[in-house]
């Protein structure tokens, strides 16, 4: 008896995902840009950089910048939400709400990694430089 059952969840979980990757991306989807980043790392520490996301294709391409190096990712988005893996210096994933609030747009997000049992955060604002050179030097941690 359960495994009618299961089997009927897995083929409308499968159905579901299949409308869902077919869905049209919303006004979301133009996430191309320069960010700044403020977060609060797995240890309690707050943090500053900045980040560049370049679209390829579906893929997002995410590259970011601290004072003490640099890291990069990618990710999808799906609907409203950019699913991402990265790495600066150890290996993660996040997952960022896409926030649009008249022309600005925010990623507010939680990211962890392999064996932590917490969650940190991290908002990214975008601005309107078009490299991140013309953010370094302007921002804490950058």
């Amino acid at each position: 008896m359960i495994r009618p059952a299961l089997a009927l969840i897995l083929t409308a979980g499968l159905w579901w995902g299949a409308l869902t990757l077919a869905a049209p991306q919303d006004a979301t989807a133009d996430l191309a840009g320069i960010y700044l980043c403020d977060g609060v790392d797995l240890d309690g520490k707050s943090y500053g950089g900045a980040v560049e996301i370049v679209a390829h294709g579906d893929v997002w391409a995410m590259r970011w910048v601290f004072r003490e190096g640099e890291g990069q990712g990618f990710g999808i988005l799906e609907g409203d939400v950019l699913s991402v893996i990265f790495q600066t210096g150890g290996i993660g994933w996040a997952a960022y709400r896409v926030q649009r609030e008249g022309p600005a747009l925010t990623l507010r997000g939680r990211w962890t990694a392999p064996g932590a049992p917490l969650l940190a955060t991290e908002t990214l604002t975008r601005t309107a430089a078009k490299t991140l050179d013309e953010v370094k030097g302007q921002r804490r941690g950058v």
